[in-house]
């Protein structure tokens, strides 16, 4: 067994946890989006705790060992570098949408503000980022077709972001808005 081989298993350990704290992160907006009382949304606010530790975890995974099999075999190719500036985004979004969650819990605005689309867009933006990269991993194009990947994959995400945003915010006859169908 190789440093490179338990550098690997590192690094697809890192990118497993990333996906894991994605779909806590997931599971816990569609909870609160629905939560009809403060206690409810207190329970999934939860939830983002353990993405808290994971996350780091998560980022920490897939930086050294990554950074490690750069420098040793692979070297500043595109899909590497492309790769590692969406990864970098993944993480600055899903901080930022962490600390904003944090700042409603403690304003225990949790109920109203969590209503807010960025919540949304930005995770399935994020999820699309991360799908893309898993591409350039796999498939690990020239320039172009790395930065139309992501560029591919960032765009599905965020406009399914969007688009569900839109969704969710469809008024009904009753003047009430439509809730049925909602994934976050």
């Amino acid at each position: 067994m190789s440093l490179y081989s338990i550098a690997l298993f590192l690094h697809t350990v890192g990118a497993v946890l990333l996906f894991v704290t994605l779909t806590v992160e997931g599971i816990a907006l569609g909870q609160l989006s629905g939560a009809a009382t403060t206690e409810a949304a207190r329970g999934a606010a939860a939830m983002l705790r353990v993405n808290r530790i994971v996350g780091p975890l998560s980022a920490l995974g897939v930086l050294i060992p990554g950074l490690y099999m750069t420098a040793t075999s692979w070297g500043l190719v595109a899909w590497i570098v492309v790769a590692l500036v969406s990864w970098l985004l993944v993480a600055v979004l899903g901080a930022v949408n962490g600390i904003r969650i944090l700042a409603l819990e403690r304003k225990q605005a949790l109920l109203t503000g969590i209503r807010d689309p960025l919540f949304l867009i930005s995770w399935l933006t994020r999820v699309g980022l991360a799908m893309g990269v898993v591409f350039l991993m796999t498939v690990k194009p020239g320039v172009v077709a790395a930065v139309l990947g992501i560029l591919i994959a960032a765009s599905a995400g965020g406009g399914l972001g969007i688009a569900l945003s839109l969704v969710r915010r469809t008024p009904r006859t009753d003047g009430q808005h439509e809730r049925e169908g909602q994934v976050a």
